[in-house]
């Protein structure tokens, strides 16, 4: 009799986990909301070597983000500083950046596009590396990059590097000029993909 109730139980415990397997039944990604933070620094590596570095935490997916990272036509209506990118996007063509940035004299916003050659990893990240037409002697290494946390969270990371020497700004300048546009950029770009 024990062997049979015991054969019954198992019978029991094995359709469970059979129905419970077989069900179309998506389960719900969670947030893990002890993550849902943003990071900036800036780091000194040599005297005239600084490095920025943002992230902030996207809930949404890693696939949802970098869409929306990548929709360049579609950028300036959420982005106020990135205007995107025009031409081929596939790594190591030629692009065309736009920016609206503060106008080193006068610090009203200014439409600014360059010329670069893209670095580029296909739902991943992308960037380039080249001596500023603006700030002449000085060279940046600008990545936006998207990482999966989990199916429905995303880390998007944005982090430069100058190095050089200009007559009039030093590195240490530029990046304390660029981190707050970093962020605000970060911030729009969470806020567009949460929407």
């Amino acid at each position: 009799m024990l062997k049979f109730r015991i054969s019954i139980a198992l019978l029991i415990y094995t359709l469970t986990i059979i129905s419970c397997s077989d069900s179309n039944e998506e389960v719900p990604c969670i947030v893990d909301t002890t993550i849902d933070f943003p990071t900036s620094n800036i780091t000194q590596i040599e005297s005239n070597k600084h490095k920025v570095y943002t992230d902030i935490v996207i809930n949404r997916s890693a696939e949802v983000v970098w869409n929306t990272l990548t929709d360049f036509e579609n950028m300036p209506n959420w982005s106020s500083s990135f205007q995107g990118l025009s031409g081929e996007i596939a790594n190591n063509s030629e692009v065309t950046v736009t920016y609206i940035l503060p106008n080193p004299t006068t610090g009203q916003p200014t439409e600014s596009q360059f010329i670069r050659t893209l670095s580029y990893v296909e739902g991943q990240q992308f960037g380039w590396s080249a001596e500023s037409t603006t700030f002449p002697g000085i060279v940046d290494n600008h990545i936006f990059k998207v990482e999966a946390i989990s199916e429905c969270q995303s880390k998007f990371i944005q982090t430069d590097e100058f190095h050089g020497t200009n007559s009039f700004f030093t590195t240490n300048d530029l990046a304390n000029a660029s981190l707050p546009l970093y962020n605000q950029f970060n911030i729009e770009l969470k806020n567009e993909v949460e929407k």
